[in-house]
């Protein structure tokens, strides 16, 4: 088993979560993800009246820099739209940085999910193309999920990583009468074995079943990193947090184990996952 390093889930996210996403960027990157930094934080807790990473962003990036990280990805609502955050030139190994930008407000709206990537000292900003996923297939027609299959080979596809964001997951529909997640659409058949399918989730979602389908979308050999944020509560004001660290990480239909920074202090969760040779 490869090891893995880390620091280690909302069943109603709604369709207003899911970024805008276009394309009118610099062109796709193809991403090389050997180790990669996955980064959450309690959005009800912030330093500098912005609930986002933007007080923490260069120290995080930084972190990981030193820890050798290639690739960091920062749970969504990442990045308040009106803070700018670019990675810094300084950073030496860190190759590829992914985030949401969003709009605040009583509910915060996703607007771009970002790929910055370095070609030699110079960082591009490739904005990821598709279609605005979906939080659950309930009532969607077949079509529509099967287009978004379409988009995912087109544009979600980036080197030897693929980005599925929040209820986008839920492309590979588990079935109650089998107990069993099924490949309907063809969702894992779009993307490659050896793949490391990158999941940045608003929010835990609690249902049992997005753990049956982050492992079945691992089999042959893929990984399924999911990061979300912390802070959510209940309609009834309690905290809707999941017990432990915010990611779940899966490998060839297994659990793996994450290690955590040892110099974190900075406020927000850290973990860091190596997939070694790809």
């Amino acid at each position: 088993m490869l090891q893995t390093s880390i620091s280690r889930k909302r069943d109603k996210t709604k369709d207003i979560a899911c970024p805008t996403l276009t394309t009118k960027t610099e062109p796709a990157p193809r991403l090389t993800v050997r180790k990669i930094g996955i980064v959450s934080r309690d959005y009800t807790k912030y330093a500098n009246g912005v609930r986002d990473f933007s007080s923490v962003f260069h120290d995080v990036l930084s972190l990981l820099d030193d820890e050798g990280c290639d690739t960091v990805l920062f749970s969504p609502w990442s990045i308040d739209a009106r803070q700018s955050r670019r990675p810094s030139a300084r950073l030496s190994e860190v190759k590829s940085v992914l985030y949401e930008t969003f709009k605040e407000g009583k509910n915060r709206k996703g607007k771009e999910f970002v790929v910055f990537y370095r070609t030699g000292n110079n960082w591009h900003r490739h904005v990821l193309g598709g279609r605005s996923g979906f939080a659950s297939l309930k009532g969607l027609p077949k079509r529509r999920v099967e287009k978004f299959v379409e988009d995912v080979k087109q544009h979600r596809i980036l080197g030897n990583c693929c980005v599925l964001i929040c209820g986008e997951s839920n492309g590979v529909p588990y079935h109650q009468n089998t107990g069993r997640v099924g490949d309907d659409f063809g969702l894992r058949r779009s993307i490659p074995e050896k793949t490391v399918i990158l999941n940045p989730v608003h929010d835990w979602m609690s249902r049992f079943e997005m753990n049956l389908k982050r492992r079945f979308l691992s089999e042959n050999n893929r990984w399924v990193i999911s990061v979300w944020n912390k802070g959510k509560r209940g309609t009834n004001g309690k905290p809707r947090d999941a017990k432990g660290d915010p990611w779940t990480v899966f490998h060839d239909g297994r659990d793996e184990i994450a290690d955590k920074p040892k110099k974190n202090q900075l406020g927000v969760d850290i973990g860091i996952v190596k997939i070694g040779s790809v």
